[in-house]
């Protein structure tokens, strides 16, 4: 519990809107004594504060990480379905239910749902386990796939990762007792080059299937792509992470 503490505390700390203010704050503390040192730094602070906020970085951000949507007919050799969960929203009252998927998850099920539709004999692995609640990210999509989306594949259940890293290590090896060496990967656009050089590090050829793409939206008004929104924000935070993870995971640990 004390490892993920100070994990979510570093990352408030390098990701909006949490690593502007405390560049403002630097260049205020170093304002009376260097005062042009200060100035610069709350500059650096409040635009990049309005960068991460806008629209159009978000949507060029996703861009760097996002893979490009295959043609489906590529999809004809895999083996299987491997879902990624994303996150539990455990205050879903309206539900009489502990928890539910939260939307990041739940949009990665609607789209490995249709998949499943397209493919009725590929059996499909949830894997996420959980952190907050009782009810792990698997069982929660195994869940919406059957009840909301009437899915009639093979589920299968990997309940136990809590970090990306986990995902790849437990289910590969989980894929590894049926002889399941190539899945179509389903998660979020900007999580898919992480989540994809994982298992291939554990021996998992992957078919990417991204969703959850950012979309600019207004196309008509592209004025409003630049004016800052808190959903573009979170958008910016979401994508920074996932870069970040990416650095970590796979270009530093392995």
């Amino acid at each position: 519990m004390i490892t993920i503490l100070l994990h979510r505390l570093l990352q408030s700390f390098l990701l909006p809107p949490l690593n502007s203010l405390v560049i403002i704050l630097l260049g205020v503390f170093f304002f009376k004594p260097q005062k042009r040192i200060g100035k610069i730094l709350i500059l650096i602070g409040c635009i990049s504060s309005y960068l991460q906020a806008t629209p159009y970085f978000a949507y060029q951000l996703n861009r760097l990480l996002a893979p490009p949507v295959l043609d489906q007919r590529m999809f004809k050799d895999a083996q299987a379905i491997v879902i990624l969960g994303g996150g539990i929203n455990n205050n879903a009252s309206e539900y009489s239910v502990n928890a539910v998927s939260n939307p990041d998850t739940f949009i990665r099920v609607r789209y490995a749902a249709y998949l499943a539709k397209k493919n009725p004999d590929l059996p499909i692995f949830a894997s996420g386990g959980a952190i907050d609640t009782k009810d792990s990210e698997a069982s929660l999509m195994k869940k919406a796939l059957v009840d909301e989306f009437d899915v009639e594949n093979q589920i299968y259940l990997e309940p136990d990762s809590k970090t990306t890293t986990e995902n790849a290590k437990y289910t590969s090896k989980l894929l590894q007792q049926y002889s399941i060496s190539k899945v179509i990967l389903v998660t979020s656009a900007s999580h898919m080059r992480r989540a994809t050089a994982l298992f291939e590090h554990n021996g998992i050829n992957i078919i990417p299937a991204p969703t959850g793409f950012y979309s600019l939206g207004y196309t008509t008004l592209p004025l409003l792509w630049f004016i800052p929104t808190g959903l573009a924000m979170a958008t910016t935070s979401s994508i920074l992470h996932e870069l970040l993870g990416y650095i970590y995971d796979v270009e530093i640990k392995s």
